[in-house]
């Protein structure tokens, strides 16, 4: 089919996404979901490596490792976009348990809060990164390529 190269995504930091950082007031991240990020990832490379070994061009498929580029982009180590603290904070969430980023209550009123400058902001709601927050982690994985 003329493809040359599959790139397989791994998993971001699952204990940095703001519905696991709002234990800690969005100020860390939980290492037992990261760890278990770490396993999926690693055994991910195992069966890409397989496929490649499998395969005609033993290059074909790739890893993009989003595990290392959110964690990278979410300590400053290696990006130019400076994000608001706590970086773990999305910009928009519930006003309280059961509400969550676009809820509303049976009057039709938000129950949700907005930030005054997404571009400020990595996480948009309690999974999604910003655009700002996904051009960061692109930079960043381009950087490994090039």
């Amino acid at each position: 089919m003329g493809v040359r190269k599959v790139a397989v995504a791994a998993i971001e930091p699952l204990g940095c996404l703001p519905q696991v950082t709002f234990v800690s007031s969005f100020q860390t991240c939980n290492e037992t979901s990261n760890s278990l990020a770490i396993l999926h990832n690693k055994l991910l490379q195992q069966a890409v490596a397989e496929l490649n070994r499998e395969c005609k061009d033993s290059g074909a498929f790739i890893i993009l490792d989003l595990y290392d580029a959110f964690y990278s982009v979410l300590n400053h180590t290696e990006t130019t976009v400076k994000f608001e603290s706590p970086i773990l904070k999305p910009c928009c969430f519930g006003t309280s348990i059961g509400y969550h980023c676009g809820s509303l209550n049976a009057q039709g009123e938000k129950m949700y809060t907005l930030c005054d400058n997404p571009k400020a902001t990595f996480f948009w709601d309690s999974f999604h990164p910003t655009q700002a927050g996904w051009q960061a982690v692109f930079f960043y994985l381009k950087s490994k390529f090039e």
